[in-house]
């Protein structure tokens, strides 16, 4: 996947984000309340973390340990099930952190072997997600406590509808005309 697909997508995703929040910020704030504790969301993102993990352990060099690649999608496979039987409680912010950390090594390993200018864009926007997502990964309540304070206050909900709405058309803009 090229970095000007990475970037539409990314832009794609944070506009209608930030639309969504203008216009219909009652449905950003009941999906806050209920992810946390959401079934589907947390099998979902939990599936792609293992499969993601799985894919950069496979691809990883590991020394001694090389003799396991072979058996890494069934070690995957009982991640996943150990992760949804024994790890129900906030699953879903911990598998989001996951995600967000795993999705953020192909994405900036793409903008950096690019050589597009502007690169440093996509690159930050997925450090950010990646100290966010190491946030939630290790203490899945701050989940709650870092949206709480922008779901009770209407006017700085509306600023960081309008700025998350800017930094995807900057990014959609940029994967349009300049990747």
């Amino acid at each position: 996947m090229s970095l000007q697909v990475i970037a539409i997508i990314l832009g794609v995703l944070g506009t209608v984000g930030g639309f969504t929040g203008i216009f219909r910020p009652d449905l950003v704030k009941r999906f806050a309340e209920l992810f946390p504790r959401s079934t589907v969301p947390a099998w979902v993102l939990t599936a792609l973390c293992c499969f993601l993990g799985a894919r950069e352990a496979g691809a990883m060099n590991m020394g001694a340990v090389d003799v396991i690649k072979p058996y890494i999608p069934f070690i995957a496979v009982g991640v996943f099930a150990a992760s949804v039987i024994y790890m129900k409680e906030l699953l879903a912010p911990r598998a989001l952190g996951g995600f967000l950390c795993l999705i953020a090594v192909p994405v900036c390993k793409t903008a950096a072997q690019s050589g597009s200018p502007f690169f440093q864009v996509v690159t930050a926007v997925m450090y950010m997600a990646v100290i966010y997502g190491i946030t939630i990964l290790m203490s899945p309540w701050y989940f709650r406590k870092i949206y709480t304070p922008l779901v009770e206050n209407e006017l700085l909900f509306k600023v960081t509808a309008i700025a998350k709405t800017a930094v995807g058309l900057l990014i959609l803009i940029l994967g349009i005309f300049v990747y």
